[in-house]
């Protein structure tokens, strides 16, 4: 190695010959293996067997790129996991042109062709920029990061026409680690949104939202990794500098009611991606819900969700994809405006065309999954903790908008009383329709203020009795079914409640026995009379 490092720092020499390295170290394998130790600790390697790797690569990919990006990955992982590593006795350090090598490797020629070896970098540079996160960034490891992904970025901007392909593929691979990275925090966000480090995330929004582009297929790879950014993440929490980025950016938000035919803008939804754009906005408005922001941020998001609602006017989606993209645009924007301001509440209540868009169950008779999509989204926003571990006071809807979504809901269905409407939905033949109903009674009987009225709740013929239809175990034989009445059972006994008097004393003893049991509870039949 010494030999082979000192041949390699002589500029008038040619390349040194590696097959005399390759065979005092049984082969390429060898090498890679000989080199690896010294990589994390640049200060005590005489030799600078980074340069070596490198050089090896550079000059012999076929032969070294894949040994070296699998064998780095594989090492970085062990040494640097944050989930192992003593911090107090942790000694190594990431070089500069350590990120450099590997960042290059996403674009390396051989990497469109071999896959691998641009997984195996992304992997590796991820796994540093976690352990410079538990680190409070002391190595500056992302920072840097950033600054090669925005040169390398660049440098993939300037090819030829005819490597347009291979820069795109590229590029994407570039956002894909650098919206990983910045779900790792705040700081990260930070990073990738600084001129300093060259502004990589400003790159991606161009790519996305750029208009005319020229590469539809490209820009809606863009779009979905920034949905990445917006979508909950139960490992990588939501920080207010993303929720800031997203709800407050106003490139972003033009770029995206663009695509969508924003009336603002005169333009129509974009056939080719319109919807990746849709299912974002989607996304940033959940956001909102359940996310605070400093107040300019705030009226942003605010001026976002008014344009959102006008073009969704103009939508007219055909097929259920469409269909199923629209319910939970609408769904998530009233959940937003209902969180909101008064007026914007007000404003969303009364426009009868969405509401009726999004709760209607006409016509569908053979679309399960819709009729489900359809029940399950209303009951997310009339009751929201049912459906979130951790449930927060401000993103619960007021009373008042319950009712209104529930009444909206039986007008949406021939004008018909929306208990009666669910009970229908609940004797579906389909269990993806009975699930959604029993999710809407459910978060129903988590609010005080309906309680009574589904307790109280007959039919015009008398028969509808909702309390029957729920104690009434023979209507439901999945394991799914029977859990999801039990849920609507533990949030009728709340304390809060006090139902007792609402209903027959042996309903509620029923009732309390099931709670008791479990769901597999069922009432049993004397054997006398089952025999009789």
């Amino acid at each position: 190695l010494s030999a082979f490092a000192a041949a390699l720092n002589e500029s008038s020499a040619s390349s040194p010959d590696a097959s005399i390295l390759e065979s005092k170290l049984s082969g390429p394998d060898g090498v890679v293996t000989a080199l690896l130790p010294k990589l994390w600790l640049p200060q005590t390697d005489p030799n600078n067997s980074l340069s070596i790797l490198v050089h090896l690569v550079e000059a012999f990919p076929k032969k070294y790129m894949n040994i070296a990006a699998s064998a780095i990955r594989r090492d970085i992982e062990h040494n640097f996991d944050t989930t192992k590593m003593d911090t107090s006795e942790q000694t190594y350090e990431v070089c500069d042109a350590l990120i450099l090598a590997l960042a290059k490797l996403l674009v390396a020629p051989n990497s469109d062709t071999q896959t691998g070896i641009a997984t195996d970098a992304h992997a590796a540079l991820l796994a540093l920029c976690k352990w410079d996160n538990h680190e409070y960034h002391k190595s500056n490891t992302c920072q840097k990061l950033f600054q090669h992904l925005a040169t390398l970025w660049k440098y993939l901007e300037q090819q030829q026409k005819d490597k347009l392909r291979e820069s795109s593929t590229a590029q994407m691979r570039i956002a894909a680690l650098m919206i990983d990275v910045c779900l790792l925090g705040g700081k990260e966000v930070a990073l990738a949104l600084s001129d300093d480090t060259g502004g990589v995330m400003n790159k991606l929004l161009h790519l996305a939202l750029a208009f005319p582009n020229k590469d539809p297929l490209l820009q809606m790879t863009a779009l979905d990794a920034l949905e990445v950014l917006a979508v909950e993440n139960k490992d990588y929490p939501m920080t207010s500098e993303r929720a800031e980025f997203l709800l407050g950016n106003d490139e972003l938000h033009r770029g995206l009611l663009y695509l969508i035919g924003s009336s603002s803008e005169n333009v129509e939804f974009d056939p080719i991606n319109g919807y990746a754009a849709l299912r974002l906005l989607t996304e940033i408005c959940r956001v909102g819900i359940s996310n605070s922001v400093v107040e300019s941020t705030k009226n942003k998001f605010y001026s976002l969700l008014e344009c959102f609602q006008k073009a969704l006017h103009a939508l007219e989606p055909r097929g259920e994809s469409e269909r199923l993209s629209y319910i939970y645009a609408v769904s998530n924007l009233v959940a937003s405006c209902a969180t909101s301001t008064e007026e914007m509440s007000k404003s969303i209540l009364q426009d009868t065309t969405l509401l009726h868009g999004w709760l209607s169950l006409l016509s569908r008779s053979s679309q399960p999954k819709l009729k489900s999509a359809i029940l399950s989204s209303l009951s997310q926003v009339i009751e929201p903790g049912i459906w979130r571990e951790e449930q927060d006071a401000s993103i619960r809807p007021s009373d008042y908008i319950s009712l209104s979504l529930y009444h909206a809901f039986g007008e949406a269905n021939n004008q018909k009383d929306p208990t009666e409407c669910l009970l229908v939905s609940a004797k579906s033949p389909f269990v993806e329709e009975r699930l959604g109903a029993y999710n809407v009674l459910r978060a129903m009987a988590s609010r005080g203020c309906c309680v009574r009225m589904l307790l109280l709740y007959k039919g015009e013929d008398g028969n509808s009795i909702f309390v029957e239809w729920l104690l009434n175990q023979d209507n439901e034989f999945t394991n799914e079914g029977r859990q999801a009445k039990y849920n609507i059972v533990q949030s009728l006994l709340a304390d809060d409640n006090n139902i007792e008097g609402l209903i027959s004393t042996k309903a509620f003893r029923e009732m309390q026995l099931w709670m008791k049991r479990g769901p597999a509870h069922t009432t049993t039949v004397p054997w006398d009379l089952a025999t009789e």
